[in-house]
């Protein structure tokens, strides 16, 4: 099984696994408008969110295989929360993967 977040956002496509390794970045012509400090702020934007909803898939993930675990384990698995968006990414999370 793979388990990857995508987000979107201002010509910017994410890819990313869990703890937030980059897997793929797709550019467009719009996304290059307004220069390299614009563009770099909605690189990391997409990246952000799209590593916490594969954080969120995964932390869905691992728990139904090995039971509740609190979130200083997951953390330290590399599954850790950013508050302000793991919210977001929990809507992401397909129902069947939820414990």
């Amino acid at each position: 099984m793979s388990i990857t977040g995508t987000a979107r956002g201002g010509g910017v496509t994410a890819e990313v696994a869990p703890g937030g390794a980059l897997r793929g970045l797709e550019l467009t012509a719009e996304a290059l408008r307004g220069g390299g400090s614009a563009l770099s702020g909605k690189i990391l934007r997409a990246v952000r969110e799209a590593a916490a909803q594969a954080n969120e898939r995964a932390r869905n993930a691992v728990t139904a295989e090995l039971g509740p675990l609190d979130d200083a384990e997951l953390t330290r698995l590399g599954l850790g929360r950013e508050a302000d968006l793991a919210e977001r990414a929990e809507e992401t999370t397909p129902e069947t993967w939820r414990a």
